[in-house]
Parts: structure tokens; sequence; C-alpha cells
């Protein structure tokens, strides 16, 4: 399908939507060097998941260069796309694997190819076993970052407690009845620790939907805010509220990894948002004591 078709009907399906693939595109048109290739001195982090072991799939996610967030390529411009590609996924390129904020492996480009308006990398991972199935990790060229211990890890019943206590809250705040409320079910809960300060986090995705189609989509970074008893607090609330569209197609946000970028102490929260038959980047960051979402780039849309 035609990119200008794909953009069209991804502005049909939430206004979310809409905004993702208007501020990507002007991020992309205003944020890129003239001839669409990232600079020798930017780092370039990709989103991996599991395909065939030891085979990965690898979408690139972000170009960082002197602390800034950068587009890989202009979104429109084939010719920007392959040169990135030829450069950073050729056969025998070497990236560090990164789950966590913690270095556990490597991967070697197989092969790439384009999709409808990405390219996508094949590629062996050499460690990496944390990534599988739904789980998703990072991909770097930078050889300092992801140098920290991995904090990632699977909440404790009384933190996944805890947390869904806020999750209700939430929910009710927000007007979702109790019937709805009943079919509330968790698509992803991390515990990690994104500042170092040996403080628990839980990053989560929630979602109701009703036999009518109803969705209530919530992306939630919780931040623990007294021990005895645990409870948390919430520190980033992104929440959808809409109809599914007779292609069922939903905007649900879910976690991929978490990696300090700038080298401000804070990783930032890399995460994936379903499309109409699409799907993209967005990027938070905690910023003068607040999460807000700071960077989206598309991963394809067909």
């Amino acid at each position: 399908m035609q990119t200008t078709h794909a953009r069209r009907i991804l502005m049909q399906a939430t206004p979310l939507l809409a905004w993702f693939v208007i501020a990507a595109s002007l991020a992309t048109l205003s944020a890129l060097p003239q001839k669409g290739e990232p600079r020798e001195s930017a780092t370039v982090i990709c989103a991996v998941s599991a395909s065939e072991p030891p085979e990965m799939t690898m979408d690139v996610v972000v170009v960082v260069e002197n602390g800034k967030l950068r587009p890989p390529f202009a979104e429109q411009d084939a010719t920007s796309s392959e040169l990135f590609a030829r450069k950073y996924f050729a056969a025998g390129r070497k990236y560090r694997l990164t789950f966590g904020g913690g270095e556990i492996g490597s991967a070697t480009v197989k092969k790439f190819e384009q999709g409808c308006n990405n390219v996508h990398a094949t590629v062996i991972a050499q460690g990496g076993t944390k990534i599988r199935g739904a789980i998703m990790g990072l991909a770097t060229t930078s050889e300092t970052l992801g140098r920290k211990e991995s904090s990632r890890r699977a909440p404790t019943a009384e933190e996944r407690a805890a947390v869904m206590q806020l999750v209700n809250e939430i929910y009710r705040a927000r007007k979702v009845t109790p019937a709805m409320l009943r079919l509330l079910s968790t698509t992803n809960l991390v515990a990690t620790d994104l500042n170092g300060d040996g403080k628990v986090e839980l990053v989560g995705s929630f979602l109701i939907q009703t036999k009518t189609k109803a969705r209530r989509d919530l992306l939630l970074i919780a931040e623990q805010q007294a021990a005895m008893p645990l409870t948390f607090k919430a520190a980033l609330v992104d929440y959808q509220s809409y109809t599914l569209p007779p292609e069922e197609f939903d905007s649900a946000i879910d976690f991929v990894d978490q990696l300090d970028l700038d080298g401000d102490g804070t990783a930032e929260v890399i995460t994936r948002q379903n499309g109409f038959d699409a799907y993209g980047y967005l990027i938070y960051k905690k910023q003068m004591g607040r999460w807000k979402r700071v960077y989206s780039f598309i991963g394809d849309a067909c």
C-alpha cells in the first residue's frame, strides 16, 4: 500500500493516532540532516523482538546525537531509508543487546528488508534469552549506553496487588463503571528501577474491552510511595477511551524497554503503540519531575 494511503487510514483511526502521525512527520522533517543519514557520532537505538531462535527482528526507533533524540530517516523518503539500511543494517553489523538498562548479549545483522513504511533487520542473537514471546528489548551501536546492571524483572505478588489497587482508582476516576472494571486485564507489567535510587517503579499496560467494542487503554508508570504498607503513586497516566473500528485495530501502548539515552541518570521509557494496520514507537522522558512523551516514530504502516 502506498505511503500516502497508509497515512490517510491512520488519520481516520483515532485522534491520538492522528497526532502521532503528524508529530512523527513534523519531527522528521525538522530534525534530520539534509541527506537523511545519521552522522558517525550518532548512536542508533533499535527495538528487538523474538522471532525464530536465534533469529530476532530489529526496528530502528531513534538516533541519539549529543543527547538529543532524532528520527533515523525521513519517513516518506525512500532514498533516506535505503541509505540508513545499507549502512546500519548491513550484513555483519554488530549491535549490543540491552534489557532493563543493562547489557545481556549481542546481535549480528543477517539481512534487511523494506517494509511498507520502514526497514526491518533480521539479526542473529548471542545471549538475549530474556527477549522472548511478547517481551522486547533494545539494541544499540553505543559502547557506553546500557552498562548498568539490568533492573527489569517480574513484579512480586505484593507489588502487583498494590499497583492494581492504583489502576482501579485511575479507571474509576475516569467514570469507568463497575461492570466495565470487571473486564479489566493486564497486558504487561514490569518491575524495574528507572533512576537507580533502589526504589522500584512499575510500568504496565492495561485494557478494558466490552462486547460493544468500547476500549479503555492505560499505560502507567507507578512510583513507590511507601514501603509499609507498600503503595504506589501514578507518575505517568496515558489513558485512551475509544471504540474499536470495524477492522478492530486498537491503539494500545505497550512497554518495550528502558535505557538512559541522554546520560541524565534516569532511563527513558520506550514503548510501542498499535495503530490502524500500523504501529509506531513512543519515548517518554522525566523532565522537571514529570513524565512526558517527547518523541514518536512510525514503525510501519501498511
